[in-house]
C-alpha cells in the first residue's frame, strides 16, 4: 500500500463584515495538498472541489461614541485622589490569606448599580482571614466587621461592615470553607445606604455555577487578522471567570479588542483617553464601546482571563499571564537530607516532569501531601556537589514550558545546639536606619559569614520578578516561618500545613528535634501563637485562629519553653489557658521567673521541663509603649534578652541538646505603621539579644546560630543621616511587607553554610536538619 497526494482545491466563503451573505462576500480558491491511502497499485490523482463556508466576524467598525468613564459606583475615586494620582486604581477586591492579600482580578467586585456590588469567588477547602478593600488599602476602602462584631462569616446572612477612616475601626473577617472541593461563592456587596456601613451577604453557588453569558466572549486583533472564530473564544472556567489559551511565536507588540458575540457584537476596548498597555499578570479594566488595546507578548503562551456576570457588564476586567514553568530559587542542604522542589508558580499545568543531574547522585520522590504528588518533589543527594534541577510542564505539548535552579550539597558537622534569631520585618534597610542612629553598626552585621535570604510564598513564588507589579507579590509571616521550619512552601496564612495540598501537618524542625531528644522552644515579644513562634511550635490553616493554634502548640506540639506574650481572645488569654491545662509551669512576670527557674531540677535528661513565661495583659507592649500601653515596668515584663537567657539555662539542663527560636516581633509592627522611632528601638533591642547569645555560644563548640528575618516591611529606605542619636530622614513605600531579600549571619558551627549564597528561606530547614543528622 502506498501513500499518494491529491491535490483539492477548496472553495471557502469568508463573511467580511458581519455574519450572513453580503455584497463584501467574497470567494477565495485555496490550494491543499493531502496524503490519501491508496489500495492499488495505481498512481491516480483526482481533483475534488469542496464548498465550505466559513463563519468568522472581521473587526466591527464602532459607530457609537467610545466610552469616557467607567461607573465603579459610590467607592470610586475620589477628586482629591485622582488629583494626586490621576491612574489610581479605586476598584474594590476580595484581599485575604487565600490570595496572599492581593488584588488579584477573580477577586474583583463588579459594581452592579445601585450601590450593590458582586462578586463570584472560589476557595479551596480551608480556614482564611479576609477583607474588602482597594489596591492600596485606601482608608476610603478598607471594609471589614466592627471590633465590636465577631470575626466569624456567617453564611446567607447579610452582615454590616464598617469603613475604616477617622477613628472608626474594623478587623479582619473569618471564613471557614468545607468539604472535599473547591468553593464557589458569591459575595453581595451594598452600599446602597452609605459607605460607611455596607453590608455583605455571603452565599454560596457552587451548585448552581455555570457559564451566564448567552453570546461568547472573542479576543480579535493583529495575531487573528481581528477575527472572531472558535480559536479565540473564551472558555468558562467557573466562579464568573472566562479563559483563553494563545501562543506567539516571536516578541511583539500586538493590538486587541473583545468582542462579545458574533453578529453586532458588544466591542469592550478601553476608554476613549486612556489606552490600556496590558501588562503580565496585571487587571486592566474594559468597557463597551472600546478602543484598541495593545500589549507586549514574548514568545511562548499566554492565558487571556475575563471576569464576567452576564450579558452586557459594562466593566469587565481582562488580564493576561504568561504560561510559565516555575522551579523556585536556588537552594542549599546537606547531605542525606530531604529537600523540597515545587513547582509553585507554574500556570495552567497538566503534567510535571523533573530532572536533577550533577556531580552527585541524587534521588527523586513524589511528595504525596500534593495533587498531584509530582507537582513537588523530594530530592535527596548522597554526597557533596552541585545538582541542576530542570521542571518541564506540559512535556511534548504546545504549552511546555521549563524552568530550573541549581541545589549546593554540603558537608555538615554536628550541631548539638541550634539557635535560630529571627528579626521580623528587618529588612537590610532597617538595619542601615538603626545604625545610622546608633552611630555605628550593629553587632549582627559583625559575623564574618554572611548571605541573603529569598523569602516568597507558595503563592507568591514566580511573580515576585514582575516588572512594575513583582512589589505587590510579598510574603507574610505565616509562610516564611512555616518555610523555615518546614522545609516546605506554604500558602499565605497558613501554619505549617500542607497548603497548598491536603492541608496535613508539616514536621517542623521542633518536633523532629523532640524526636531525637533533644529539648526546644520558642521566644518572642509578640503573643506566643502570632505567625512566627507559631510557625515552628503550631499546626492550623489560619494564623488568626489562635485558640486553635494556642491547643495546637501547648497539646500538640509541646515545646518545653516558651516565653512569649499573653492573647486575649473574648476576654479569655487562651495562651496561659491552654498552657495551664497541659500542665506548664506557668509564670506571668519578671518578679515571678527568678525563683521558678531556681525550683527546676539541674538536668532534663529526658525533656521533662515543660515550662512556659506568658507575659502582658494582653500582649507585650512595644519597648516605647503606645498611647494606652502599659510599659514593660508597669506590666512587670523581661526583657527580650532576658528571656532568650531564661530560655537558654532551661533548654541547656538536656545533655541531648536543644533547638530554640528566638523572635524580635516588633520591629515588623512598627514597620506596618511606618514608626521610625519604634523600628530602631526594636531593631536595638533584637541586636542586643544577639550579642548576648552569641556572647554564650561562641565559647562552645557544638552550637550553630543564626541570625535573618522572615521578611521586609515596609519598603523603608535611609535618605539622609542626621548625627548619633538622631532619628534619621527615612522614606517609606507603604506599611505592608516587601519581597526584598533579607541578610542572615552565622556563628558557631557549620557558620559557612551561608557565605556568599542568596538562597530560598527553606535552606534554613535544610541546614539545621542536616546539622542534626550529622553522627
Amino acid at each position: 500500500m502506498r501513500k499518494h497526494s491529491i491535490s483539492k482545491t477548496i472553495l471557502a466563503l469568508t463573511i467580511a463584515s458581519i455574519v450572513g451573505c453580503s455584497e463584501d462576500t467574497k470567494t477565495e480558491y485555496v490550494n491543499v495538498v493531502e496524503e490519501v491511502e491508496v489500495i492499488k497499485e495505481v498512481e491516480v490523482i483526482k481533483e475534488v472541489e469542496v464548498i465550505k463556508e466559513v463563519e468568522v466576524i472581521k473587526e466591527v467598525e464602532v459607530s457609537a461614541p467610545i466610552a469616557k468613564s467607567i461607573d465603579l459606583g459610590p467607592f470610586k475615586c475620589t477628586e482629591s485622589e485622582l488629583e494626586e494620582d490621576a491612574d489610581k486604581d479605586c476598584r474594590l477586591f476580595i484581599k485575604g490569606s487565600m490570595n496572599s492579600w492581593a488584588a488579584n482580578p477573580e477577586a474583583q467586585l463588579h459594581y452592579q448599580g445601585d450601590g450593590v456590588y458582586i462578586a463570584l469567588f472560589s476557595m479551596q477547602p480551608g480556614e482564611y482571614s479576609f477583607k474588602i478593600a482597594d489596591t492600596d488599602w485606601s482608608a476610603e476602602r478598607d471594609l471589614a466587621i466592627g471590633l465590636d462584631s465577631a470575626a466569624e462569616v456567617v453564611f446567607d446572612t447579610p452582615m454590616n461592615l464598617q469603613r475604616k477612616f477617622d477613628d472608626f475601626a474594623n478587623q479582619n473577617m473569618d471564613i471557614t470553607v468545607t468539604g472535599d472541593e473547591d468553593q464557589v461563592y458569591r459575595f453581595t456587596l451594598d452600599a446602597s445606604a452609605g459607605i460607611d456601613t455596607p453590608s455583605l451577604l455571603i452565599e454560596n453557588i457552587t451548585a448552581t455555577d455555570a457559564d451566564s453569558l448567552s453570546k461568547p466572549m472573542f479576543l480579535v486583533g493583529t495575531f487573528n487578522d481581528w477575527t472572531a472564530a472558535a480559536d479565540s473564544e473564551f472558555t468558562y472556567k467557573g466562579a464568573g471567570n472566562y479563559e483563553l489559551i494563545m501562543s506567539f511565536e516571536q516578541a511583539k507588540t500586538i493590538n486587541f479588542k473583545m468582542y462579545q458575540g458574533l453578529e453586532e457584537p458588544l466591542v469592550y476596548g478601553s476608554l476613549e483617553n486612556k489606552p490600556i498597555n496590558l501588562k503580565e499578570s496585571t487587571s486592566s479594566l474594559t468597557t463597551y464601546p472600546g478602543n484598541s488595546m495593545s500589549a507586549n507578548v514574548e514568545p511562548g503562551t499566554y492565558i487571556f482571563t475575563v471576569s464576567i456576570l452576564g450579558d452586557g457588564q459594562l466593566a469587565v476586567p481582562l488580564s493576561m499571564s504568561k504560561l510559565k514553568a516555575v522551579a523556585r530559587h536556588d537552594t542549599v542542604t546537606g547531605v542525606n537530607v530531604s529537600t523540597s522542589l515545587t513547582s509553585d508558580g507554574s500556570d495552567a499545568v497538566d503534567t510535571y516532569h523533573w530532572v536533577a543531574e550533577g556531580d552527585t547522585n541524587v534521588s527523586l520522590s513524589d511528595d504525596e501531601t500534593q495533587s498531584p504528588a509530582s507537582r513537588r518533589q523530594l530530592a535527596t543527594a548522597d554526597g557533596v556537589g552541585r545538582y541542576s534541577v530542570t521542571l518541564t510542564t506540559n512535556q511534548g505539548t504546545e504549552t511546555e514550558s521549563s524552568d530550573s535552579h541549581d541545589v549546593d550539597v554540603i558537608a555538615l558537622d554536628e550541631a548539638k545546639n541550634v539557635i535560630l534569631m529571627i528579626g521580623d520585618g528587618m529588612g537590610y534597610p532597617q538595619i542601615a536606619v538603626t545604625g545610622a542612629y546608633k552611630g555605628e553598626s550593629l553587632f549582627l552585621e559583625s559575623s564574618r559569614h554572611r548571605g541573603a535570604i529569598k523569602t516568597a510564598s507558595a503563592d507568591t513564588l514566580g511573580h515576585e520578578n514582575l516588572p512594575e507589579i513583582g512589589k505587590n507579590y510579598y510574603t507574610d509571616s505565616a509562610a516564611a516561618s512555616s518555610a523555615m521550619a518546614t522545609g516546605r512552601k506554604v500558602n499565605s496564612g497558613t501554619i505549617s500545613q500542607a497548603s497548598p495540598g491536603d492541608h496535613s501537618d508539616l514536621l517542623t524542625i521542633l518536633e523532629y528535634a523532640k524526636s531525637l531528644g533533644k529539648s526546644v522552644g520558642v521566644v518572642a515579644t509578640s503573643h506566643c501563637v502570632h505567625a512566627t513562634p507559631a510557625g515552628f511550635a503550631a499546626h492550623g490553616p489560619n494564623r488568626n485562629d489562635f485558640a486553635t493554634l494556642a491547643a495546637s502548640m501547648y497539646g500538640d506540639v509541646k515545646p518545653n519553653v516558651t516565653f512569649c506574650g499573653s492573647k486575649l481572645v473574648d476576654g479569655v488569654d487562651v495562651i496561659s489557658s491552654e498552657a495551664e491545662s497541659a500542665g506548664y509551669t506557668v509564670v506571668k512576670n519578671k518578679t515571678d521567673l527568678i525563683p521558678a527557674l531556681s525550683q527546676l531540677p539541674a538536668e532534663d535528661d529526658s525533656a521533662e521541663i515543660y515550662f512556659a513565661g506568658i507575659f502582658g495583659e494582653n500582649e507585650i507592649p512595644y519597648i516605647l509603649p503606645m498611647s494606652g500601653q502599659k510599659s514593660y515596668e508597669e506590666q512587670d515584663i523581661p526583657q527580650l534578652n532576658e528571656m532568650a537567657t531564661a530560655a537558654i539555662e532551661i533548654l541547656s539542663k538536656n545533655p541531648n541538646g536543644y533547638v530554640l527560636m528566638i523572635e524580635g516581633s516588633q520591629i515588623d509592627f512598627a514597620g506596618h505603621i511606618n514608626d521610625t522611632e519604634r523600628v530602631i528601638t526594636e531593631t536595638l533591642e533584637f541586636d542586643k539579644t544577639v550579642e548576648s547569645v552569641i556572647s554564650w555560644a561562641e565559647v562552645r563548640t557544638d552550637t550553630m546560630v543564626l541570625v535573618t528575618a522572615d521578611h521586609e516591611t515596609g519598603g523603608l529606605q535611609l535618605d539622609k543621616t542626621n548625627g548619633v542619636g538622631n532619628i534619621p530622614e527615612v522614606t517609606w513605600m507603604w506599611g505592608s511587607h516587601t519581597n526584598a531579600d533579607v541578610p542572615i549571619s552565622a556563628w558557631g558551627v557549620n557558620a559557612d553554610a551561608f557565605v556568599g549564597r542568596t538562597v530560598d528561606n527553606t535552606a534554613i530547614y535544610n541546614i539545621v536538619r542536616g546539622s542534626l543528622d550529622v553522627k
